[in-house]
């Protein structure tokens, strides 16, 4: 059994069924699924940087660049330059995407539902405990490896 191979598949259904589910919901917005993650958390964390907000949601930061280019033009966002560090761009939430909020959280919280019908508190507590240990375990070899000479 090649339980790396079985994660990668079943982690893959998982991500593009709920995008696929969030931007059904969201249908009637100009969103993408992907971006509902990156309002969520410019939302809740208004001023974020770009690259804190990439290393937040493990992205890369040429996809964040390109995720709120979008979503700056659609007016959702806005990224000025950092007062004490020029060079770093702070992203703030416009009132447009205040207002779908509640909308994103129902939208992401019905996914959640969705997902995990069927466990129990203590097993999604379980699942979340054992995806992090996991997520901590490839951080350290990705760290590993940027320390390795090429």
């Amino acid at each position: 059994m090649d339980i790396l191979t079985d994660l990668s598949r079943q982690m893959n259904t998982i991500l593009s069924c709920s995008l696929s589910e969030q931007a059904q919901a969201l249908q009637d917005t100009d969103l993408r699924g992907s971006q509902i993650s990156y309002l969520l958390t410019v939302c809740r964390l208004p001023g974020l940087t770009q690259e804190k907000l990439a290393q937040h949601l493990g992205v890369d930061k040429s996809n964040v660049a390109r995720q709120l280019s979008d979503l700056e033009e659609k007016g959702y966002v806005t990224r000025t330059h950092d007062k004490e560090d020029k060079r770093l761009l702070t992203v703030q939430p416009t009132d447009r995407a205040f207002d779908l909020l509640p909308r994103l959280v129902d939208c992401v919280n019905d996914c959640q539902r969705e997902l995990t019908r069927g466990m129990s508190p203590e097993e999604r507590e379980l699942l979340c405990e054992l995806i992090a240990r996991m997520e901590h375990n490839a951080a350290r070899m990705l760290a590993r490896r940027k320390h390795q000479p090429d």
